[in-house]
């Protein structure tokens, strides 16, 4: 009981370390991936919590920064759009059946990204989520699906990366819609989104920062 004790101590810990060190950056708005849609259940669950948060990343990141950092509401940016659980099936499905090159970069994706454990820092462990390289390869990984085909010709993977691609862009409006010139805007969201909305943000001549970029 000790250990466990010691061990939830030291992840709390490693929390608390990891919203100080975003602090740092002093964004004026932290925007999250929550359903753009649920944007007022979003702020009543905020307003709420008084320091009482549950497991997931949104309370124990999101929730505790902006509470630090004195924040009224936070902003819900995401949109699920229209990528079915259909479509995710269809996909591996061709891909297991057809394309073993392909295959094989998702199971090298997969086994090498880094785990979150009690027994790894936090920090450590978005540096590595966050890494250049590790991007570069996620990006390979969704553009490789292009050429993915069952066997009638259906064009599955061009299908998904379009609707993939329309979520990007309606989280890209919502973030710009949301926003002022002034603004320094923190966005906590998977780490699957980061190849194609850094695109976006730079193309749309933003300074983006990654703090947990290798230094």
């Amino acid at each position: 009981m000790n250990k466990i004790k010691k061990y939830i101590e030291r992840k709390e810990q490693d929390i608390h370390d990891l919203v100080d060190y975003l602090a740092q950056y002093k964004p004026t708005k932290v925007a999250l991936e929550w359903e753009r849609s649920n944007d007022k259940e979003l702020n009543i669950e905020y307003q709420k919590s008084n320091g009482n948060y549950s497991i997931e990343e949104i309370q124990q990141i999101g929730f505790r920064l902006a509470k630090k950092l004195n924040h009224d509401k936070l902003y819900a940016v995401n949109w699920a759009g229209r990528i079915s659980q259909e479509d995710m099936t269809e996909l591996n499905r061709s891909i297991q059946n057809s394309y073993p090159e392909i295959l094989y970069t998702l199971k090298n994706v997969s086994e090498n990204a880094p785990e979150i454990t009690l027994k790894t820092p936090l920090i450590y462990s978005y540096r590595k989520l966050n890494d250049i390289e590790s991007t570069k390869e996620l990006e390979k990984m969704y553009l490789s699906f292009l050429v993915v085909t069952d066997n009638k010709g259906k064009k599955i993977g061009f299908d998904f990366l379009n609707k993939w691609m329309e979520r990007e862009l309606m989280v890209f409006k919502n973030i710009m819609d949301m926003s002022d010139t002034e603004d320094r805007i923190l966005l906590i969201i998977g780490s699957d989104h980061l190849w194609m909305l850094r695109k976006l943000f730079d193309g749309n001549d933003w300074n983006v920062i990654n703090p947990f970029e290798s230094e």
